[in-house]
């Protein structure tokens, strides 16, 4: 029987997208940059998709992606400023984010009163438990996996058997949710456990990874729980 959700955070709970346009927009303003989000932040998202695959991948540290992020999106613009400095400042901006998914609120009341809810997430602890707080959504969470904690990230099948392992649980009784295809959905996969993919853009998964479910809505997630 179904007893424990392991859910995903950014870009499934809070608008990670959202949030990160918001801090780069602070950011720039702040060190007089020149911004637009025409020309911006499509570059910001291919980068640190790439550089997000690549720490998945298990080929760069989070250390090195906050080395290079910035210095390499800028370097792609022809804005010449240091990356570091500006990746700081992008960072503290994103801490105070904390912009909700459309229906993320009512599938965790909805939730709630079910299941064991446990953030799963390879983001930065403190950024995580901090947004969460500000979003009004710590209060549903039961458990809080996180990879810098846990000592593994998604889609490693150790993080996902920690979370069993602490919740006292069988593959069987779990399910993961989340937006991405290869953090979340092959993560589940590595460690048999079923799936929920989030996909609101209407992505096409791989024939090597299948999502148990797929939705485009979170309030779906209602009909498949």
């Amino acid at each position: 029987m179904l007893t424990t959700i392991l859910l995903d955070v950014d870009n499934t709970l809070l608008d990670f997208n959202a949030c990160a346009l918001a801090s780069m927009k602070d950011a720039f303003a702040y060190f007089h940059l020149p911004f637009s989000k025409e020309r911006v932040f499509p570059v910001f998202l291919e980068i640190n998709s790439k550089l997000w695959t690549q720490i998945e991948d298990g080929v760069l540290t989070k250390e090195q992606h906050s080395q290079i992020r910035w210095k390499t999106i800028l370097q792609v613009l022809g804005i010449s400023f240091d990356g570091v400095t500006l990746e700081k400042k992008f960072v503290e901006g994103l801490h105070e984010y904390a912009i909700p998914v459309e229906g993320a609120r009512e599938l965790l009341e909805y939730l709630k009163s079910k299941y064991v809810i446990c953030a799963a997430s390879n983001a930065p602890y403190e950024q995580q438990i901090h947004r969460l707080q500000l979003s009004g959504f710590y209060q549903y969470m039961d458990a809080f996996y996180i990879s810098e904690k846990i000592g593994h990230q998604k889609p490693s099948k150790h993080f996902f058997m920690h979370c069993l392992h602490e919740q006292g649980i069988s593959k069987e009784q779990a399910i993961v949710i989340g937006d991405s295809l290869q953090a979340d959905i092959q993560g589940g996969i590595n460690a048999n456990i079923q799936t929920i993919w989030f996909n609101p853009s209407h992505k096409t998964a791989t024939n090597t990874c299948k999502p148990t479910y797929e939705v485009d809505q979170l309030k779906k997630i209602k009909k498949i729980l």
